[in-house]
């Protein structure tokens, strides 16, 4: 989709780690969805459980690793995710050694060890299966730093990658506009990335769970498009569901009140 200059829509899983959040998601059609590791605490058992229910739904499972760290990429990948999401790359040569970690020989240096989560224990060859996961595995890198930022042109045109993720948060954070995702500095930035993205025919993304905000960056050129979290949407949907039904009854309470 993203090679065809679609849109994808996903969001992320932070603390409702179940299985059958997966078809859930995949039934409110989204595109895809990734799990948090970087500042959640999913096991790699639960990782796998989501993969494997996510490739019978018909959704792609991402997982947001907590370093740029190979053992975390490699591992990752090999209990079934269908990318993976570097985070706080500040560079070209940071993005370049995720990227060679995510990918086989002769594009990377991932380690074999492609287990039964992925093959679904049906036989191939080595060289297939190799070939299908270079070509399959998305590659999704994050900007949320000054420093990523100044070299996003460089990082976009590395090889291999498929999309470049604005951390919202963290790049405000870095640029001394914390959470003012309407100041023109961080609008510039955003439309920066966006730039470097489309000049490298590679898609960009955002996070956010300010639907304005998203529909913004989708008019921006932004394809890659996260609404909220798990919690994020669970509570505010409840919130709102309970202000209105509380709102009713409050509201019936007064009417009986005024003929009693």
């Amino acid at each position: 989709m993203l090679k065809a200059g679609e849109f994808a829509y996903g969001t992320s899983l932070e603390d409702c780690l179940d299985a059958e959040m997966a078809v859930l998601l995949a039934a409110a059609n989204l595109d895809f969805f990734f799990i948090d590791t970087e500042h959640c605490t999913a096991s790699y058992s639960q990782i796998q459980m989501l993969c494997r229910a996510a490739a019978g739904a018909d959704i792609t499972a991402l997982v947001r690793v907590t370093e740029n760290e190979p053992a975390l990429i490699s591992r990752t990948l090999d209990v079934g995710a269908m990318g993976v999401i570097v985070p706080r790359v500040h560079s070209s040569a940071e993005g370049q050694a995720a990227l060679e970690v995510m990918k086989f020989p002769p594009l990377g240096r991932r380690g074999f060890g492609l287990r039964g989560v992925i093959t679904d224990f049906q036989p191939d060859t080595a060289q297939k299966r190799v070939e299908s996961a270079n070509q399959e595995t998305l590659t999704v890198l994050m900007i949320e730093s000054r420093a990523g930022l100044e070299s996003v042109e460089e990082i976009a045109a590395l090889p291999n990658l498929d999309v470049l993720f604005v951390g919202p948060y963290d790049l405000t954070l870095s640029l001394g506009i914390v959470e003012q995702f309407d100041n023109p500095i961080f609008l510039d930035a955003l439309a920066r990335v966006i730039k470097a993205c489309q000049s490298s025919g590679i898609a960009a993304g955002v996070q956010t769970g300010d639907m304005s905000l998203l529909i913004k960056a989708r008019e921006m050129g932004a394809r890659f498009l996260m609404y909220g979290s798990d919690t994020l949407i669970l509570l505010s949907g409840y919130s709102a569901a309970m202000s209105r039904l509380k709102g009713k009854q409050a509201a019936s309470r007064a009417a009986y009140s005024q003929y009693s």
